[in-house]
C-alpha cells in the first residue's frame, strides 16, 4: 500500500472527525432506521374519492303522485284576489252582515254647492259654465293663477277653470280661501259625504261632489268613497266589486 501524501492524509483526518461527531449526535442510527422504515412499508393503493351526489333542490311541494287532491275548502284559498272578487250583496252576506246602504247607479247629478257659486260668481248651471268658458269671459274670481312650485301642469291649469271647469278645478282644489285638510275625515265630514250622496248621487264628477264639503278635494272624495265607503255597506255601488280582504274593487 502505498503511503498517503500530506492532501490525503488530512482528508481523512476530517472524515473520521465528521464521523465521530455524527455518531456522538446519532445521525447515523437514526438515517439507518428511516432507511429500513421506508424499505419494509408495503406500497400503498391510491384511494379514490367517492362521487360528490348532486345538490337536491329541496321542495315544499309534492310530485303529483304524492299528492292528494285538493279539497273544496281549500281551492277557494288558492284562488287569486281577482277570482275572489263578490258582488256587494254577496260580499256583506258571506260576512254575515246586514246592511242597508244608500244604493246608487255610480252617476253624480249635481252642481257645484250654491254657495260657493255664488261667493265666486260661478254659473249656476254646467251649461252656463260651458258657455262661458267658450266666450271668452271666464275669468275665475277668486281663482289661483301662476304655477306654484312644484305643481304638475294638470294641477296648474286646473287652478285657472273655477268658473268655467268647476269640477276640474274642485278634484284637485279646495275654494281660494280654504286650506285643504289632511288625514282622517272627521264625523261631521264623513256624515257631511253620505248627505250629499243621498241628494245628489255619487261616483263620478268628484270635483263638483267635493265642492259640498269643506276643505277637501275631488281625489280626497274619490279615496274615501272606495276605502272607507264602499267596505262598510254605507253606499252600494254595483260598479264596485268586494275581495276577500275587503279592498273594494272598482270594475265599471
Amino acid at each position: 500500500m502505498e503511503p498517503m501524501n500530506e492532501y490525503e492524509r488530512q482528508r481523512e483526518e476530517r472524515i473520521q472527525r465528521n464521523n465521530a461527531i455524527l455518531k456522538q449526535l446519532g445521525v447515523h442510527t437514526a438515517a439507518q432506521k428511516l432507511a429500513a422504515g421506508r424499505g419494509r412499508r408495503p406500497p400503498q393503493r391510491l384511494k379514490r374519492k367517492a362521487p360528490v351526489k348532486a345538490a337536491v333542490r329541496k321542495c315544499a311541494r309534492l310530485s303529483r303522485e304524492d299528492q292528494e287532491g285538493p279539497k273544496k275548502e281549500n281551492l277557494k284559498a288558492l284562488n287569486t284576489e281577482h277570482d275572489e272578487l263578490m258582488t256587494l250583496k254577496d260580499y256583506f252576506k258571506w260576512k254575515g252582515q246586514d246592511v242597508n246602504g244608500i244604493i246608487v247607479d255610480g252617476q253624480y247629478r249635481g252642481w257645484v254647492c250654491p254657495a260657493i257659486c255664488k261667493k265666486y260668481g260661478i254659473p249656476d248651471s254646467e251649461e252656463e259654465a260651458f258657455a262661458l268658458g267658450g266666450s271668452g269671459r271666464g275669468g275665475s274670481k277668486g281663482a289661483k293663477t301662476g304655477k306654484m312650485h312644484g305643481w304638475s301642469n294638470a294641477r296648474a291649469f286646473s287652478a285657472t277653470q273655477l268658473r268655467t271647469n268647476p269640477n276640474a278645478y274642485f278634484y284637485r282644489h279646495v275654494a281660494p280661501d280654504e286650506e285643504q285638510a289632511q288625514g282622517d275625515w272627521t264625523e261631521e265630514e264623513h256624515e257631511l259625504f253620505l248627505e250629499t250622496a243621498k241628494a245628489n248621487g255619487v261616483g263620478d264628477k268628484w270635483g263638483l261632489f267635493a265642492s259640498h264639503i269643506p276643505a277637501r278635494v275631488g281625489y280626497q272624495c274619490s279615496a274615501y268613497y272606495r276605502e272607507t265607503i264602499i267596505p262598510r255597506g254605507l253606499i252600494i255601488d254595483p260598479r264596485f266589486r268586494m275581495s276577500r280582504a275587503g279592498k273594494a274593487v272598482f270594475v265599471g
